[in-house]
């Protein structure tokens, strides 16, 4: 409702001048906006609280979501991608619309290693958009990255994969808040419970 994807060499109309504007330069990396599960996922993000917060953008792609993360006021964004095409559009498109990398750090590698290797946690929100045999492998650790009453939103989900996943989640203590769908597939949102106990 209040986000315009703009690529970044169209000047913008004066009927959009009431929106809130994410450049992108679509570039090799995944992530223009137009696909089902970008589409939900921003729809999501439109619609929580996002100032002053802590967010994690795990296979960052083109930086889409983290763009659009800083834009709705969070204030430290990390972001994480195993392709070096993607760290470099995410940096360039996040440079593109803020003139710098302030409130960015960005990790090239394997999410449950880079985490891992820096100790990465406490995050308010974690956003993924990838596919769900992924996804389904970096859930325990999600869990384990969240603040008490944090929320993951993840998307890449087929229709079919909706309730794996939803499973995998409540095993890890991650009870579900929203399911939205677009044509085949869906994007869910669980929240970390308050009453943990890790082995």
């Amino acid at each position: 409702n209040n986000l315009l994807i703009l690529p970044c060499w169209i000047n913008l109309d004066d009927k959009y001048k009431n929106k809130k504007i994410i450049k992108i330069d679509p570039g090799a990396a995944f992530g223009t906006g137009g696909h089902p599960s970008t589409y939900l996922c921003l729809e999501k993000m439109e619609n929580i609280l996002l100032s002053g917060k802590k967010v994690l953008d795990i296979g960052c792609g083109s930086g889409i979501l983290s763009v659009t993360a800083a834009s709705l006021g969070a204030n430290e964004i990390f972001a994480i991608d195993n392709d070096c095409l993607a760290i470099n559009s995410t940096k360039s498109n996040y440079q593109l619309n803020f003139d710098n990398l302030d409130n960015l750090k960005i990790f090239f590698g394997a999410f449950n290693e880079v985490i891992s290797q820096h100790k990465l946690s406490e995050f308010d929100f974690i956003l993924c958009n990838i596919l769900a045999e992924v996804i389904k492998d970096l859930i325990p650790n999600i869990s384990r990255c969240l603040k008490i009453n944090g929320q993951v939103i993840l998307s890449g989900i087929l229709n079919t994969q909706k309730d794996e996943i939803i499973k995998i989640l409540n095993f890890n203590y991650l009870k579900l808040v929203d399911v939205s769908s677009k044509k085949d597939w869906v994007c869910i949102a669980a929240q970390k419970a308050n009453n943990i106990t890790y082995a």
